[in-house]
């Protein structure tokens, strides 16, 4: 097979764990598969990202910068038009399929067979969270999407059922393939951790936060949740966030200022990938409040490094979580102060969390992950290619 993988709308360093996604997919898929030929369809600002990734694997590139000519001619087509002409490229590619991995389909004239994966709707459960346009916007792309794609990846059962239910797909064209966990997050020995606390100053024990301050993701809730535990219940732990910053710091810091705790919170921002898994090693415990996830890659990432998990009962946590965490209604600052005081200072419950969590997170790999989406590949090119 001749198989095309769609990156003109990939942003390293802005997509938090749908970047994550893309870039062990493709890793893992090339080293698993030497049967077959790859072309990674990328913009001038990502491809160097892949490069050297193996020799079966090419690359078609766009100039896709927001001040190119080529981009600006590119769009001016469009919509004089209604000719997309990066679909009309990748259609002169011949390939037996495409992979979408961003939830759109690039045109309704694409020729080529396309299989997209589907991350979340949240929109479609939280549209207080967006814009009305913005809810309309991705409607009509997912509903799109939904509809002309031969097949879809959905990256939990929860995102699958979701997709049915709200689209309408026949669960025969929907495939759950769950996300994985790479080698490196493993529990690190002290000697690796210590020079990593002193330099971000992480003197004291701390619960980890590593998300993108989107607003589903439920900060406010945990930041009255900390000033509830160091008011009312003597807590005397830090609270570290990591993550791309969508609210400005200094929004951030004015909250904590105005509850009073902005001495215990370090906000760190994006970290290096190579950092994270000693940050989880860190960490005595997870907290992880977000109101809507369509997989929750940081629950598995801290499980699989040994760190405890206190995190939401909604949407597809508890499927990746299993009996592995300590839940919380995610909409109650109480209940959350609760599971966290049920495992912060409780040594014995930290360390049966822990146990668990290793063994569901050996339950995830990339490769698994790899294999089950090459699957998908092999079966939409027999249905496509059936006499």
């Amino acid at each position: 097979m001749k198989i095309g993988i769609l990156l003109v709308d990939f942003s390293p360093g802005r997509m938090g764990g749908v970047e994550t996604y893309v870039r062990n997919l493709i890793q893992h898929l090339v080293a698993i598969d030497h049967e077959n030929s790859y072309t990674l369809i990328c913009h001038d600002g990502n491809a160097g990202y892949f490069a050297d990734l193996a020799d079966h694997v090419t690359f078609k590139v766009f100039a896709n910068r927001k001040k190119s000519l080529s981009r600006l001619a590119r769009s001016l087509v469009r919509k004089v038009s209604g000719i997309d002409l990066i679909q009309v490229a990748v259609d002169r590619l011949g390939l037996d399929l495409l992979h979408n991995p961003f939830t759109a389909v690039r045109s309704s004239r694409l020729k080529t067979p396309v299989i997209v994966t589907f991350h979340d709707l949240q929109h479609h459960y939280l549209p207080r969270f967006f814009k009305p346009r913005e809810v309309q916007g991705r409607d009509a792309a997912y509903s799109r999407a939904a509809r002309e794609a031969v097949h879809l990846i959905a990256v939990s059962s929860f995102t699958a059922e979701t997709v049915h239910q709200c689209y309408g797909v026949p669960r025969d064209r929907i495939t759950a393939v769950p996300l994985g966990v790479a080698p490196e997050y493993r529990p690190c020995p002290a000697d690796e951790l210590t020079p990593l606390r002193i330099e971000l100053g992480l003197t004291r024990p701390f619960l980890y936060f590593p998300a993108a301050t989107w607003a589903h993701k439920n900060h406010s809730t945990l930041f009255e949740t900390l000033r509830m535990l160091i008011e009312l219940h003597n807590f005397d732990g830090d609270l570290v966030l990591t993550g791309v910053a969508v609210r400005s710091r200094e929004a951030l810091k004015e909250e904590l200022r105005r509850l009073g705790i902005a001495d215990r919170v370090h906000i760190l921002g994006y970290l290096p990938y190579e950092q994270l898994p000693r940050i989880y090693s860190m960490a005595r415990l997870l907290v992880f409040p977000s109101l809507f996830e369509g997989f929750g890659m940081p629950v598995l990432e801290a499980m699989a490094c040994g760190c405890p998990v206190a995190c939401s009962n909604v949407a597809s946590l508890p499927e990746v979580s299993g009996d592995a965490a300590e839940y919380f209604d995610p909409s109650s600052a109480d209940d959350m102060v609760r599971a966290i005081q049920a495992t912060w200072s409780d040594e014995a419950r930290r360390a049966t969390l822990r146990e668990q969590g290793l063994k569901r997170a050996a339950g995830f790999s990339w490769n698994a992950t790899a294999q089950t989406t090459l699957d998908v590949y092999r079966c939409v090119f027999a249905e496509t290619t059936a006499p």
